[in-house]
């Protein structure tokens, strides 16, 4: 697997022709606009013009909202609107009539609440037979109405002020009726009833007769307005049927407007001409020329990725059908450089091996196979294809334990007919052998990961990181050479550590680690620095520094090797949770054991399988690409339009 070979794309002509060659662009597909004139001694300079297409797209935005017209992308081949102008005739044609029925709408319904609110209070009013206009047309002598705490009622005797309460209707809580008062003594009055949390209820000035009459007529004024207010809305309606189609055709060619107005800003001017550039795939050339070939005025000139050095080549990930899924593992820690390594293949030959040991079962990764396949429309096609691979490895693992939804004596028989002793794979009896086989799993990754940081390296002329560093050529020695002494003296009680393996395979990669910065200078300057910066440095500061770097190093070989044992603790881990189902079935009757057959199955399924490709992930990011892998890259982004309802 490789990265995507890239082109630097230099586009010069008329300014007349800018706005035709970044809809070229937008329409090719595949180029990656970076900004032209960005260099603080280049002649060229950026442009920075107002988009003029800003007020209409939110003003169509926002009368398509109003109008209830949900925006979608719309081929637009036969609208023929394109000045700021044009659209803003469209938004004037259907926003002039919308507004008035609108405003006449908006002014009824408040008019309707405001009138159910009038209700709400003079209903509380019925034993009240007098015209209200009448009452608040006193002139000596004022009413004040509303609803009086039922507890603070009888507290009333106890004031001697020239004042009179009558109740008309009393609730649980509250009061209602109102009281009366002298024009010269209702401040006083006003505050005593304050005090007694009186909250009074203003009565609108259009009500009229008895609470009866009052709310009678209230009742038809109400029916009256929400039938006007119910044809307002249907006019509304059906202006916005009438409106939809003119409307999305129009936003969808002015978002591809503003948007390829807005590409401008990467564009530089010098007198008359524009200058753009950019990235393609290479071998997008041909079809990318084809795009200009009526366009005499345009000059089209392909140069060097690198031959820019303000700008970074995109990285894009070349993959095949089978490792093209595990793309999006590889985006999440973050891409590589452009001429950085593609671990993709890597990620898909390690994560799918460890997720079928993890999580190995016939049936349940049949089971996983067949969801993939069914979802691939719903997941997308990357997890869909993700899950199809991690199915087929776990069943292949699942064959190998001899696991069937977790009956783990229902393969015995095949393996017997064709003559494998020792399959299938008991787990419960062999535990030392899975733990090994999973250190063991984890030492091999480990080194290959280092294989690979060396290659890296090298390609990269940085000999610190390819043979002096913890994970270059004595890093890679220092720990094969632990490994293999622990595995001799304690496995297969070999002396291996002896005094010339121990100084040439252990000291000596240790002293070249610890002296690595110096070393790999001495390499690429042919001069003897304790840094690149040797005035910072002294011999006592390089001394701890690189003690402590030392010890963070050798505690790095240890704790990510034994991580590496969570792979068999996973495995006795699915073994141990399949166990408890096939008990508690037994435990139950035989109508019952399927449905616990089952929701046992799929409980495992969900919650292990989760977790487990949960730790995989880490094993990948931390124990594996922390070793070789550096993201970084700048992802690959071709300018076009997409297509959104939102405006800023």
């Amino acid at each position: 697997m490789a990265i995507e070979k890239m082109s630097l794309v230099n586009i010069a002509g008329l300014m007349d022709e800018l706005d035709a060659t970044l809809k070229r662009c937008c329409e090719s597909g595949c180029f990656h606009i970076e900004p032209a004139g960005n260099s603080p001694d280049s002649a060229m300079k950026p442009l920075s013009e107002k988009n003029e297409y800003d007020r209409p797209l939110k003003d169509l935005a926002q009368l398509s909202a109003q109008l209830g017209i949900t925006l979608k992308e719309t081929d637009f081949t036969d609208c023929d609107l394109s000045a700021p102008q044009d659209f803003n005739s469209l938004f004037e044609k259907y926003n002039t009539p919308f507004s008035e029925l609108n405003t006449k709408r908006l002014e009824l319904t408040q008019r309707i609440s405001e009138l159910g609110g009038a209700v709400r209070q003079i209903d509380h009013l019925k034993g009240m037979h007098s015209d209200f206009r009448q009452l608040f047309s006193m002139k000596y002598v004022s009413v004040r109405i509303g609803k009086l705490p039922v507890d603070n009622l009888a507290k009333l005797d106890y004031y001697d002020e020239n004042f009179f309460f009558v109740p008309f209707e009393t609730g649980k809580s509250f009061c209602w009726g109102m009281y009366f008062v002298p024009e010269r003594d209702k401040q006083r009055v006003d505050d005593i009833f304050r005090s007694m949390y009186f909250e009074r209820i203003r009565i609108p000035s259009y009500v009229s007769g008895d609470a009866d009459e009052a709310l009678e007529k209230l009742k038809q004024t109400i029916d009256a307005d929400t039938v006007e207010n119910a044809k307002l809305t249907e006019q509304i309606n059906e202006l916005a049927a009438k409106a939809e189609p003119e409307l999305q055709k129009a936003f969808s060619k002015l978002r591809f407007i503003h948007d390829t107005f807005d590409l401008r800003r990467n564009a530089a001017a010098l007198n008359d001409k524009f200058y753009l550039k950019g990235f393609i795939p290479e071998k997008e050339k041909d079809r990318f020329d084809k795009f200009f070939e009526d366009m005499r005025s345009v000059s089209v000139v392909y140069l060097p990725p690198d031959a820019d050095a303000s700008c970074e080549p995109p990285t894009v990930l070349k993959n095949n059908f089978l490792t093209r899924p595990f793309t999006m593992l590889v985006e999440m820690y973050g891409l590589p450089e452009y001429k950085g390594y593609n671990p993709t293949a890597f990620v898909a030959i390690t994560y799918t091996l460890l997720f079928g040991i993890m999580f190995g079962d016939l049936g349940q990764g049949l089971l996983i196979v067949l969801g993939g396949l069914a979802l691939k429309k719903k997941l997308g096609a990357k997890i869909s294809g993700l899950v199809t691979r991690l199915g087929i490895s776990s069943m292949i693992f699942g064959t190998l334990y001899g696991s069937f939804f977790g009956y783990e004596e229902l393969l015995d028989p095949v393996f017997e007919n064709i003559g494998l002793d020792f399959l299938p794979l008991k787990v419960f009896k062999q535990t030392n052998f899975i733990l090994i086989t999973a250190v063991a799993i984890g030492v091999a990754l480990i080194v290959i990961s280092m294989i690979l940081n060396i290659c890296i390296g090298f390609k990269n002329k940085d000999y610190e990181k390819a043979i002096f560093g913890c994970n270059g050529i004595a890093g890679l020695v220092f720990y094969s050479s632990v490994a293999a002494g622990l595995v001799g003296t304690l496995m297969f009680d070999v002396k291996v550590m002896s005094a010339p393996f121990v100084i040439f395979l252990i000291v000596i990669p240790l002293v070249c680690i610890f002296c690595r910065t110096p070393f790999s200078i001495a390499v690429k300057y042919k001069q003897w620095r304790l840094s690149e910066d040797e005035e910072k440095m002294t011999v006592g500061n390089f001394i701890v520094e690189n003690f402590f770097e030392m010890f963070e190093f050798l505690l790095s070989y240890v704790s990510n090797t034994m991580s590496f044992l969570r792979v068999g603790g996973f495995v006795l881990s699915h073994a141990g949770m399949m166990l408890v189902v096939m008990t508690l079935m037994e435990m139950c009757s035989a109508a019952a054991q399927p449905f616990v057959l089952v929701l046992g199955n799929l409980f495992v399924m969900v919650m292990e399988g989760m977790i487990v490709a949960i730790q995989i992930i880490r094993l990948e990011f931390y124990e594996i690409f922390s070793r070789f892998y550096e993201g970084g890259g700048k992802p690959f982004e071709p300018v076009g339009v997409k297509f959104t309802a939102q405006t800023e």
